[in-house]
């Protein structure tokens, strides 16, 4: 059930970057620096999985050291790592720790260019860009915000310290870019890195040109499906690869000369991606066509039409349109000794209950009620149900905005968690794990007749092309080599 946290990772860094007094602001030394960036790193650990590939592991620490090597700060014991995220995106903590998500890694197409990724985040690094963006003041609260962000979820009767704006410090910074001047400078440090390393610094105008091409993609897509779109950081997230102070920069560095032959590592790059997991960790529950699946656990629940669905480490979260009501799904070991009534009272506390009644759903025991709970929307009558799952109690927690939607609501509430059910066979194979694979195209290879055997959902001719980089309008050719998703 996790996303990749934009919050968490914008205020690891930017709640403790400068150190000062008085309103004036001072840089870290390198020490402090250093510390900092190990103590993010903990925490980076403990929020998110690292991919399990480790020769895909060794192969970016490769790359990446072979870069960090060319850097103005090469002493730094740096670590490159690939986070188990869909999410398109990399991203540099101070001192060295740099990160790159595995769904970043399915759109690039070459060595090159993943080159042109980790030296764009090594120019940061360099340049210390995190050291001088914010001021001691702002780093006070840093403990606070870091739990309310870790912790906050709403299970009523367990955690009354619900959701709040946990944008906190410096919240956009890191993951949506330092700046035109910041960003131009990290890209032009990372082509001169590129060129020392023997890599063709055109690799930083094409990893643009794909991020960007999938920036619309995202916003597209996002679009379609009633959610907010996941957008990569970076100069390119508002100038395109035909901006001319980056052309001119990528120019100048292109210009260096060396004595070792330019490689661009197209087959090595596609050969170790083939297989790459594909979208959402079904691990932690994927959504087809308003249906939750959580595989390990192995049930399924149909949420509203055209609701959108956030999937969180430990609860999966769906909000109507408008964000004036929304239905929750945690769970808790079950305590069999109990009912799922006497479940709620004792172990949820949740006292008071009316409009109580016990169910079976889908020959699965449970019970539900209305109750006064802490919610996100502050105190609210909301809609709990706890089911008995084997081992696990479900709880579905529902609320509205208005303190008086729950009669509006409540029906879509009640059938939403009599959907609940156990996954058939036929439901465990459509929400497998999707795979980057690689084909050899013939003459009959084209992107529609690959989207109409894909398993992809949304615009699935447009997603093909686009891992491709034949974006928007691009076709196949005899003979090449293509990315599709299995």
């Amino acid at each position: 059930m996790a996303k990749f946290n934009q919050q968490l990772i914008s205020f690891l860094v930017f709640s403790a970057l400068i150190f000062g007094s008085g309103g004036q602001l001072m840089a870290m030394t390198e020490a402090e620096e250093l510390e900092i960036g190990k103590q993010a790193h903990q925490q980076i650990l403990q929020q998110y999985r690292i991919y399990n590939n480790q020769n895909l592991q060794k192969y970016v620490q490769f790359v990446g050291q072979k870069l960090a090597a060319k850097s103005s700060r090469p002493h730094l014991d740096y670590s490159f790592l690939i986070l188990d995220s869909e999410e398109v995106n990399a991203f540099a903590l101070p001192g060295g720790y740099i990160y790159l998500t595995r769904g970043l890694m399915a759109y690039l197409n070459s060595e090159a260019e993943l080159a042109a990724v980790l030296g764009h985040e090594i120019g940061h690094v360099a340049a210390r860009h995190a050291a001088k963006q914010e001021s001691a003041s702002e780093m006070a609260n840093l403990g606070t915000k870091l739990a309310a962000i870790l912790g906050a979820l709403y299970v009523p009767g367990l955690n009354p310290n619900v959701s709040s704006d946990l944008l906190g410090v410096g919240s956009n910074a890191l993951l949506k870019g330092y700046g035109r001047d910041q960003e131009l400078e990290a890209d032009t440090l990372g082509a001169e890195y590129l060129v020392k390393s023997s890599y063709d610094t055109q690799a930083m105008l094409d990893v643009i040109t794909t991020l960007k091409n999938q920036e619309n993609y995202e916003y597209k897509l996002a679009r379609l499906e009633g959610r907010a779109p996941r957008i990569y950081h970076g100069l390119f997230a508002t100038h395109p690869s035909s901006d001319k102070r980056l052309q001119e920069a990528v120019a100048t560095a292109g210009k260096v000369v060396t004595d070792d032959p330019v490689y661009a590592g197209n087959d090595t790059y596609l050969n170790l991606i083939n297989g790459l997991n594909f979208g959402t960790d079904v691990r932690q529950g994927i959504v087809i066509d308003s249906n939750y699946y959580h595989g390990p656990l192995g049930y399924a629940v149909r949420f509203p039409d055209s609701w959108s669905v956030d999937n969180k480490a430990n609860a999966v979260i769906a909000r109507n349109k408008i964000d004036s009501a929304l239905i929750q799904i945690s769970y808790m070991s079950a305590d069999r000794r109990l009912t799922p009534k006497d479940y709620m009272l004792k172990r949820l506390g949740l006292n008071g209950l009316r409009e109580q009644q016990d169910l079976t759903i889908n020959n699965l025991p449970a019970h539900t009620g209305q109750v006064i709970v802490n919610s996100p929307y502050g105190r609210r009558l909301a809609r709990v149900t706890v089911i008995y799952f084997g081992s696990r109690a479900i709880i579905l927690s529902s609320a509205t905005k208005d303190s008086g939607g729950i009669n509006r609501f409540d029906l879509v509430f009640l059938e939403t968690a009599r959907s609940f059910r156990p996954m058939s066979r036929q439901e465990r194979m459509a929400a497998g794990q999707q795979r980057i694979r690689l084909i050899r195209a013939d003459e009959n290879t084209t992107y529609k007749s690959l989207a109409e055997n894909s398993p992809l959902h949304n615009l699935a001719e447009e997603q093909l092309r686009l891992l491709n980089d034949d974006y928007p309008v691009g076709e196949i050719k005899a003979g090449e080599m293509v990315k599709i998703v299995q």
